[in-house]
């Protein structure tokens, strides 16, 4: 049922490992003709890492944390489809495990009822203006039940009461992820997009943001087209990069 084209054909298999991004862009370093959907795993990734140095907790042997090198050959105007396409297999994974109450926050975590339970780091080579390859590192809380972090963080362990088989979940989950870029590699730009919106966190809904240092109020409208997070302030549309504005609950 989970038959995959291309995405973890080819598996590297770590006790443990800095970082799976870090590994795996040393790999393609020292072989550039590497195959694309190449996936390096680790039971114990020592220094995970998320958007702009933030660190991502991982219990040893309890998660799924693993890199995939894809080459979308997309326009680097366009790259924020790789997150969203990625995104989109994380949830859609999660909902065929009976998983309920899930959306995407900007810009790359996957939240259950308002609990982080995955996050998403992608780092890109551009040539002649395009993405010649990617690197996607992903972090996903199956097993652990117990977390240090004060991010609010959960598991799908936690959600369903029941523990997940980590090869199969890997397995099963990959596949999810690659019917989703095959998708984007196919040019279906707008289904991408639509869905993305649909499983928007916070979509049209009034809230609280701290930007510079103050608390404001704000309506979410989306993200524009390089992926910064368009909000709607005093009626007036505004976009943000990573970090200059903060989700207050």
């Amino acid at each position: 049922m989970y038959q995959r084209l291309f995405i973890g054909s080819k598996l590297v298999n770590l006790k443990e490992a800095d970082s799976t991004n870090s590994y795996l862009k040393e790999l393609i370093n020292d072989h550039p003709k590497e195959i694309e959907g190449l996936v390096v795993a680790t039971e114990n990734q020592l220094s995970g890492r998320g958007q702009k140095g933030s660190v991502w907790e991982s219990e040893n042997g309890k998660n799924l944390t693993f890199s995939i090198y894809l080459k979308p050959n997309i326009q680097v105007q366009n790259q924020f489809l790789i997150s969203k396409a990625i995104s989109l297999g994380i949830i859609h994974y999660l909902e065929d495990l009976g998983l309920s109450t899930l959306k995407i926050k900007w810009p790359n975590d996957i939240y259950c009822e308002d609990q982080k339970i995955a996050g998403i780091l992608i780092e890109s080579t551009i040539k002649r203006n395009r993405v010649h390859g990617s690197v996607v590192g992903i972090g996903l809380n199956v097993n652990q039940s117990n977390f240090i972090s004060e991010n609010n963080p959960t598991s799908i362990l936690k959600k369903l009461g029941n523990e997940i088989e980590l090869k199969e979940g890997l397995n099963q989950l990959l596949f999810f992820i690659e019917k989703e870029y095959i998708l984007l590699k196919s040019g279906e730009i707008e289904r991408i997009k639509n869905n993305y919106l649909d499983n928007f966190y916070w979509l049209n809904e009034n809230r609280n943001f701290k930007l510079n240092n103050e608390t404001i109020q704000g309506i979410i409208r989306g993200v524009n087209s390089i992926g910064r997070l368009q909000i709607e302030i005093n009626k007036e549309l505004k976009s943000f990069d990573l970090k200059e504005v903060e989700f207050l609950n």
